[in-house]
């Protein structure tokens, strides 16, 4: 006579087979967390700042970059020769516009600088990584950072650069009339109306006059010292092109003593100072503490001294 199965023996057999189920599940979702290249907290990545040389580790012996495309429309970024960005062996790749670096290092792992975004759009990019059996993606949003400051520049005039001679321009003429019967103090220095200061920043940094978002931002350059004696200090707005500014102040006078029933025909010159400085800037985003330099060259010219020639 055949023994009937003993129930203890089947239900062990089949709690045996749903926790060998479960651990073959466990080692599955285990293996699909091993195949990432890169960790979870790189893979969507959302800032509102610059970076430089933040290093990635990537999960592979061999890795290299397959493409680097726009995260809306999908289209492949490019490097200034027009090749779209990819990366295999160890090296340095950059996009056309300057703002995304990518290099492979020596240690096998992915250090990237990602500049400032100045616009007021988010930037969205993507980048891939492939090994030899696995892939995998970092997205990135970078935003506009709300606020930047200004934290220290350095500024030296460049040597010979400096001008100093006599020009008649933005001066004028005028004759003027006493026709009173005593001799009468006569204002002249409206020849001088159109006599103004300049001021012009050029910088081909990235980003150079973008970070600032205020109307009106003027910044303290050096003073121009001609034997030790100030001739010039102050602000200068910080801008791109040149900036003017009236030489003319409220309260400003010059007049001539003229004699009673009698005309007299003057006109004005001046003496010009122009020089070149070399500046950097160092800007700070106030929220996040990323720090980059702006380079340029400010040009100025400078009314140092009027004359006026009576004729």
């Amino acid at each position: 006579m055949k023994k009937s199965s003993n129930p203890l023996s089947i239900f062990s057999f089949w709690v045996l087979s749903f926790c060998l189920l479960l651990f073959i599940s466990c080692s599955k979702q285990d293996d699909t967390t091993g195949e990432r290249l890169v960790a979870l907290n790189f893979k969507n990545i959302v800032l509102s700042t610059g970076f430089t040389d933040n290093v990635v580790p990537i999960k592979a012996d061999k890795w290299i970059i397959s493409y680097v495309k726009d995260g809306l429309t999908g289209e492949l970024l490019r490097d200034s020769s027009g090749n779209v960005l990819e990366l295999e062996s160890v090296g340095t790749i950059q996009m056309k516009e300057g703002w995304l670096t990518l290099e492979k290092t020596a240690d096998n792992e992915l250090k990237l600088t990602l500049l400032e975004n100045f616009n007021e759009q988010p930037r969205n990019f993507v980048i891939g990584i492939q090994s030899t059996d696995r892939q995998d993606e970092m997205s990135f949003t970078q935003s506009r950072g709300e606020e930047y400051e200004l934290i220290n520049k350095e500024i030296e005039e460049v040597k010979g650069s400096r001008k100093v001679y006599v020009s008649s321009e933005g001066c004028s003429s005028m004759v003027i009339r006493n026709d009173s019967g005593k001799e009468k103090n006569v204002e002249t220095f409206e020849i001088f109306k159109d006599v103004r200061y300049s001021s012009e920043f050029l910088s081909n940094s990235y980003g150079a006059f973008d970070w600032n978002n205020k109307k009106d931002v003027s910044i303290f350059m050096d003073e121009i010292l001609i034997d030790g004696a100030s001739h010039w200090q102050g602000k200068v707005p910080y801008v791109k092109n040149k900036t003017f500014e009236s030489y003319l102040k409220p309260g400003n006078s010059q007049k001539i003593l003229l004699r009673a029933h009698s005309s007299l025909s003057v006109r004005g010159e001046f003496t010009y100072l122009e020089r070149i400085c070399n500046y950097t800037f160092t800007i700070k985003n106030k929220n996040s503490g990323h720090r980059f330099n702006i380079k340029g060259i400010w040009k100025q010219k400078v009314p140092l001294t009027p004359h006026t020639i009576l004729e």
